[in-house]
C-alpha cells in the first residue's frame, strides 16, 4: 500500500506534466527547438530533461532499471544543452515518454515495485535515502523546470 506522501508527490508531478503539455500543445517544431539568447536550452530539451531526471532519480540511481531508452534521453542529462534541432519524430517520442514514463512510475508506486530502492548521495552531499526522498526531489526538480517552461512559452508568444 502506498503512503499518502507518495500520493501527494504523484499528484504534484501529474499536475506539472499535464500543465506543461497544455502549454506546449500548439507550438511548432521551430518554437519547441528555439533557444532564446538569454537561455541555454529550449522547450523540448526541458521535457526530455524532466523524463531523463525522473528516470535517474526514481529508478537508475536507486539500483532499479529505467523504463525509457536511456541512450536516447542521455542527451537531456544534467549539464547538457541542445546541440541540434530535435526532429518531429523525436518530439513525438519525447512527448510520449513524458506521459508514459510518469504513468509507469505511478503504476510502479501503486504496486510497490520500487521498494528495493537503494540510497545514494548527490554531489552536494545531500543523501537520497529511499524512494520517498527520490520522489520529493523529483517533484521539486519538475516544479523548477515547469517555471522554465512557462518562461520559454512566454518568450515564444512575445
Amino acid at each position: 500500500m502506498m503512503n499518502s506522501k507518495l500520493n501527494k508527490e504523484l499528484e504534484l508531478i501529474r499536475y506539472v506534466r499535464n500543465s506543461v503539455t497544455k502549454l506546449i500543445e500548439n507550438l511548432s517544431l521551430e518554437e519547441l527547438n528555439v533557444i532564446p539568447e538569454h537561455m541555454n536550452n529550449n522547450l523540448i530539451w526541458n521535457l526530455g530533461h524532466m523524463v531523463f531526471t525522473q528516470q535517474m532519480l526514481c529508478y537508475k540511481l536507486g539500483g532499479l532499471e529505467p523504463t525509457i531508452d536511456v541512450g536516447f534521453f542521455a542527451q537531456f542529462a544534467p549539464d547538457t544543452k541542445p546541440k541540434r534541432l530535435i526532429s518531429a519524430e523525436e518530439i513525438i517520442k519525447i512527448k510520449t515518454a513524458f506521459h508514459e514514463a510518469f504513468e509507469q512510475l505511478a503504476s510502479d508506486v501503486q504496486s510497490c515495485k520500487l521498494e528495493a530502492y537503494q540510497g545514494w548521495s548527490l554531489p552536494s552531499g545531500i543523501t537520497i535515502d529511499n524512494f520517498e526522498d527520490a520522489m520529493i526531489t523529483n517533484a521539486i526538480h519538475e516544479g523548477r523546470h515547469f517555471g522554465v517552461v512557462i518562461s520559454l512559452v512566454k518568450w515564444n508568444r512575445r
